[in-house]
């Protein structure tokens, strides 16, 4: 079984340069994705129900190249390696396109900033 955690309104995920390999599935609520550059905070993205973050860490050696923060209170799928990736793809195959989708754009975006 896997872990859902809850986190507060403004609460920080996790940091840019952590050294963390879990990805979240947001169940609930919305959850900010910023880098931060010369003292502030640059927003990538906000996300919501039924989207992911966190994943790429999980496929390489790399520290997060972001930040993560809650922006209400929000209900989070923690995976913390591959195997409950794929317990949670077991359990919810559907899901399994939506991830291949979403990483396989930020994959074309990532090489075309390159």
């Amino acid at each position: 079984m896997l872990l859902v955690e809850k986190f507060k309104a403004n609460t920080i995920i996790f940091k840019e340069g952590d050294n963390d390999k879990t990805m979240f599935i947001i169940l609930e609520g919305n959850v900010q994705l910023y880098v931060t550059r010369n003292g502030r905070e640059v927003e990538l993205a906000v996300i919501g129900k039924n989207d992911f973050f966190g994943e790429i860490e999980m496929y390489g050696n790399k520290s997060r190249s972001m930040s993560a923060k809650a922006i209400t209170i929000v209900r989070l799928v923690i995976i913390k390696n591959r195997m409950q990736l794929d317990q949670f793809i077991g359990q919810y195959p559907s899901f399994s396109g939506k991830i291949l989708r979403i990483m396989g754009e930020r994959l074309a975006l990532a090489n075309a900033s390159l």
